[in-house]
């Protein structure tokens, strides 16, 4: 048999129950604040205040141009918390001299921007109006010089066409090994009439910029044939004269 309750016992129970409820929700809502507090410090820290402001700026990566010329176009600005830097805004800068291919920014705590440059390199160089221009794997101008670079092939073209200079590009990453030493010079006229001029006399029609990797195991073969023109514009039925 269940034995009565003593006299205010469910009442002092309750209101114990109740009062330790009240102190959970005081110690939650205590958190709570001291959380958004926190946070708030965190946040002021991070963007408002001095502790992490902008104070240098570390360039790599630079051949053709300066360290100064990258900081010139990516003006970035002194004294604004890292946190509040347009690294995009910074990078697209960068990315407008045309000797730069690419452009990463990131932030290095406390106080410094890095700016990591990769540079265009050039594969072939074209005369222009007397002087000479740097051209890169993607067909784009990016340097102009008064005389040539011993080393550099030359390409004949009068065309502003990105896709020709691109596709001679092509060409001239696939020129065989052994035949880059003797290759004078190139002739791009059109997308299909790009030719070769060897030394000795000997001519080289490629075509197109098309199944180059294929024309250029073709011709790696067929210059053990004596001839003065290679025709590898059909790489499956390359022909001699």
């Amino acid at each position: 048999m269940t034995e009565p309750l003593p006299p205010g016992a469910f009442a002092k129970a309750l209101q114990s129950k109740r009062a330790s409820e009240r102190r959970r929700r005081w110690i939650l809502r205590g958190s709570i604040a001291a959380l958004v507090v926190l946070l708030g410090a965190g946040a002021w820290l991070v963007f408002f205040s001095p502790v992490f402001e902008t104070r240098d700026v570390a360039v790599e990566g630079t051949a053709l141009l300066t360290p100064d010329d990258v900081l010139e176009a990516a003006a970035v600005e002194t004294g604004v918390p890292l946190a509040r830097q347009d690294v995009d805004g910074i990078e697209t800068r960068v990315e407008e001299l045309a000797p730069v291919r690419d452009a990463t920014v990131s932030r290095s705590l406390p106080h410094t921007v890095e700016i990591a440059v990769e540079e265009r390199e050039v594969v072939y160089q074209r005369e222009r109006k007397g002087r000479w221009e740097w051209v890169d794997a993607d067909g784009v101008v990016f340097r102009t010089l008064d005389d040539p670079k011993w080393g550099v092939l030359r390409v004949t073209t009068s065309s502003t066409d990105q896709r020709l200079l691109r596709d001679a590009a092509t060409v001239a990453h696939w020129i065989p090994a052994e035949v880059r030493p003797e290759t004078w010079r190139m002739t791009a006229e059109a997308v299909d009439r790009i030719t070769l001029t060897l030394t000795g006399g000997r001519t080289v029609v490629w075509g197109s910029a098309e199944e180059s990797e294929l024309k250029s195991e073709v011709l790696s073969a067929l210059l053990s044939v004596e001839a003065t023109v290679y025709d590898v514009s059909a790489p499956r039925h390359p022909t001699t004269r």
